[in-house]
């Protein structure tokens, strides 16, 4: 009698654990969904990132540009004064 209230008790405890299977493909829904967040987040930041740097880079080009306008002008304004 002994055995067979070990066994009732052991099957007692395996039906408190049992979870249903909607709740865990919740739980697994949940932790994709937060996992997709997180990528998604990231990839934001990566992309703020790189749209700075082509911003400074652009910047950069367009400073070089007008000092090279500058330059032309200068030479251009030192030709017709002399001519």
């Amino acid at each position: 009698m002994d055995k067979k209230t070990n066994k009732h008790s052991i099957h007692s405890e395996q039906e408190d654990i049992q979870i249903s299977y909607s709740l865990i493909l919740a739980l697994v829904g949940g932790l994709l969904a937060t996992l997709g967040d997180a990528i998604s987040t990231y990839a934001a930041g990566l992309a703020i990132d790189e749209f700075i740097q082509e911003t400074e880079d652009q910047n950069v080009k367009d400073r070089q540009l007008e000092e090279r306008l500058a330059s032309i002008e200068r030479k251009l304004d030192e030709f017709q004064n002399n001519t």
